[in-house]
């Protein structure tokens, strides 16, 4: 499991006020939005306050203007009114022209100043009318009431007698009546004046009051401003907050889940889009707590049987082997299934799972507490048991009794798909004690023990021995040497030489032998069984094919050897490869040899595994010329209606028969049913491990039409071949016997299906 995060990571608490706690209620564009509205109505508050304002200050100076200067403007303008009517009348006697009895005044000029001094008495009289109609002060009305009688006066004893005189072209009422003007003039002027100053004091008055009211507004707005900016500061502070924290809180979250810490609280009582994310972290570390557990049972356990796997056996031996209790033995036990491959074959992966998973319980039911059960891949499990007692005598009893247990455990029947399954098992024990061994030598040395057991019969325990880890290092490092052989030139095929009843040569057998630089030849019997046990049958299978069928070319030009066949034997590997027709094919056009001359040698357990698949490749090569020999035949379980059914050329009688036939009768009697049967099959015989005349002697009586074997020749390379055939003597002393006939054309014939156990070498 990862590390947990470190302390610096710890997670900052969310505090929540009523408000912010209900500001997380709404969404964050709802909060915004709420924020900007209110930020729209306080400045449209403001606004509005301002512009109320504006408009009294507005309304302060007109009342100034049109209830204090527009009274102004009228007695102003009254005065000046009162005073050109005096000067009009002071024109027209400018403009007098002398007469008789004094000036007279001229009609023209004095009928015009009558004229505008009526103009200019009504408007006097229009603009007092306007003066009186507009609010006035106390002290203002007497002012106002005394300038009133004394304009009267004006009007009534100066100007409408002027306008008499100006009419009646009087000079003399028109000059005393100017003067009489000009004096009742200078007597109301002052009271002009003085309306005029109050009228001015009123208007300042007013003034200083809209600036008042200005300035109040002014410092009402600025309040106003303060607060709304406090206020939206605060709003502003807390909807941040609301943000902000749990933002915080989830980058620190993000970190511990970076970390590897699945384990925390997540708040998501929110409703906006961070409560949104936050049930979203929340279920995503709900996710990635469970893949990491996924993950953890992925590295540590087996998925198939929910066994410890290899890591953990692993991780479980160091800490046995390390172990403060250096007294104790501990005890590991390597169990290898016997019979798995066959029910795996037979039955289906599916089925071989089940059973797996069948002996997975029963070894887990037998060990109890007492050990660690563990599964290391395929048919192969581990116990690993601690604690055992002090004493190698009794641990090594207490270690028996265990692998006697797990023996008994997979040896339990199950059914499965409706068939009842009994396997066995092969167990090899090693003791330790803590800190004698590493785990790869302790695994090594319970692998060699439990192929001892294996050796042994198989459904047997066997404790781990020196002399057997010496045997399979050795076994390894002819197994390395192998694999180097192939491309230091070290193989080489040998020829033996199969022969008609007149001893003439009708082809060869080919077959490996290797020659090792420093132990000199290595026995097939050594190294084959190494090579089917591993993948380095295919790679040699592959040479000696091509080998053959380049040797095969080379004696097409040679008389000969030209009409030889050549036989190849055919590991199980080799022929159940995917491939394998097409390395054959290519063998032969690298080679250009002739198809018809190559026999490939099968055995009985080959060709009956997987008929469909065993007659559709004969078939595929036969259609080139390839031809095919049942080897070791009579070893087998196949019947007549088996052979039927394959495309075969050739049959060989197995070895063991040809040895026995002088001493058991039912040798012979099983050989002379072989070549019956294969005559009346239409296929030819041939009979290998021919050692003596006598074995030949007693073939030829049966009609046997081919041989093979030490009589005629031992396995030679292919040169000494090339000479002893070149030399044209006879392999022998033909015997005086009638020849067999010649065997018919080869039959075609399919094969049914036969399970079987027994692989071919190469």
């Amino acid at each position: 499991m990862p590390p947990p995060a470190p302390d610096t990571l710890s997670l900052p608490p969310i505090r929540r006020g009523w408000f912010t706690h209900q500001l997380a209620q709404l969404r964050i564009r709802t909060r915004i939005t709420a924020l900007m509205l209110l930020a729209a109505l306080v400045a449209g508050l403001l606004a509005a306050l301002g512009i109320r304002g504006l408009a009294a200050a507005q309304e302060s100076l007109r009342v100034v203007y049109e209830d204090r200067m527009t009274p102004v403007r009228n007695l102003s303008e009254i005065g000046r009114l009162m005073l050109a009517n005096q000067l009009q009348m002071q024109l027209a006697l400018v403009q007098a022209r002398p007469g008789q009895h004094g000036p007279v005044l001229g009609r023209s000029s004095a009928y015009q100043a009558a004229e505008e001094i009526e103009r200019n008495v009504a408007t006097i009289d229009q603009l007092w009318r306007s003066y009186l109609a507009a609010p006035r002060a106390p002290e203002e009305q007497l002012l106002a009431q005394q300038f009133g009688e004394r304009r009267s006066r004006y009007l009534r004893e100066a100007v409408a007698p002027g306008l008499a005189a100006l009419r009646a072209l009087d000079y003399s009422d028109t000059q005393r009546l100017a003067l009489n003007a000009r004096s009742l003039y200078e007597q109301a002027y002052p009271d002009v004046q003085t309306l005029i100053r109050l009228q001015f004091e009123q208007a300042q008055a007013a003034y200083h009051s809209g600036v008042l009211r200005y300035q109040r507004t002014g410092w009402l707005a600025l309040g106003g401003l303060l607060l709304a900016m406090a206020l939206l500061g605060r709003l502003g502070a807390l909807l941040i907050r609301s943000i902000a924290e749990p933002l915080q809180h989830m980058i620190a979250l993000c970190a511990r889940i970076a970390a590897g810490r699945l384990d925390n609280p997540v708040a998501q009582n929110g409703r906006d889009e961070i409560g949104a994310v936050f049930r979203a972290l929340h279920a995503m570390q709900q996710q990635l707590a469970d893949s990491a557990q996924a993950v953890h049972r992925l590295a540590y356990f087996d998925p198939l049987t929910e066994l410890p796997n290899r890591t953990q056996l692993r991780h479980a031996m160091e800490q046995a082997l390390q172990a403060s209790d250096e007294g104790a033995h501990g005890a590991l036990l390597l169990i290898d299934l016997d019979n798995f491959k066959t029910i795996n074959d037979s039955l289906g992966h599916e089925i071989g799972d089940q059973h797996l998973q069948h002996v997975a319980r029963q070894l887990r039911d037998a060990a109890g507490d007492q050990a660690l059960v563990a599964r290391l891949g395929g048919d192969e499990f581990v116990l690993l048991a601690q604690a055992l007692d002090s004493d190698e005598q009794r641990a090594q009893e207490q270690a028996r009794t265990l692998a006697l247990q797990v023996l008994t455990a997979v040896a339990r029947p199950v059914r499965l798909a409706g068939r009842q399954l009994q396997s066995s098992a092969s167990v090899g024990v090693c003791l330790f004690r803590p800190g004698t061994l590493s785990g790869k030598e302790l695994l090594k040395r319970a692998d060699t023990a439990m192929y001892q057991a294996k050796s042994a019969g198989r459904s047997a325990y066997r404790f781990y021995d020196p002399v057997l880890q010496a045997q399979q290092e050795a076994r390894a490092a002819l197994e390395a040497a192998l694999r180097s052989a192939i491309g230091a030139q070290q193989l080489a095929l040998h020829y033996q030489l199969q022969v008609d009843a007149q001893r003439q040569p009708i082809g060869v057998e080919a077959l490996l032998r290797w020659q090792h630089p420093l132990h000199g030849p290595v026995s097939p019997a050594q190294f084959i069984p190494i090579a089917e046990d591993s993948d380095l049958i295919l790679e040699l299978g592959d040479w000696v094919l091509e080998a053959a069928c380049t040797e095969l070319r080379t004696w097409a030009d040679e008389p000969a050897l030209a009409r030889l066949t050549m036989s190849v034997n055919v590991s199980a590997r080799q022929f159940a490869h995917s491939h394998f027709t097409e390395h054959v094919q290519a063998a032969l056009q690298h080679s250009g040899a002739d198809p018809q001359l190559l026999v490939l040698e099968l055995t009985e357990s080959m060709v009956l595994h997987d008929v469909a698949d065993t007659v559709r490749k004969m078939q595929e090569l036969r259609r080139l010329g390839v031809r095919f020999a049942l080897d070791d035949f009579g070893t087998g379980h196949s019947s007549l209606s088996q052979l039927q059914r394959l495309p075969l050329y050739q049959l060989k009688i197995d070895r063991s028969f040809i040895q026995d036939m002088g001493a058991q009768a039912q040798d012979t009697v099983i050989v002379q049913t072989i070549i019956g049967m294969a005559q009346n099959l239409g296929l030819d015989v041939v009979a290998e491990g021919v050692e003596n005349e006598a074995q030949y002697a007693a073939l030829l009586a049966l009609h046997c039409p081919s041989f093979q074997g030490y009589l005629f020749n031992a396995p030679q390379t292919a040169d000494s071949l090339h000479s002893l055939l070149r030399s044209s003597l006879p392999l022998r002393r033909p015997l005086s016997v009638a020849a067999p006939p010649a065997p018919p054309a080869p039959s075609t014939l399919p094969l049914r299906h036969s399970p079987v156990t027994q692989e071919r070498s190469a």
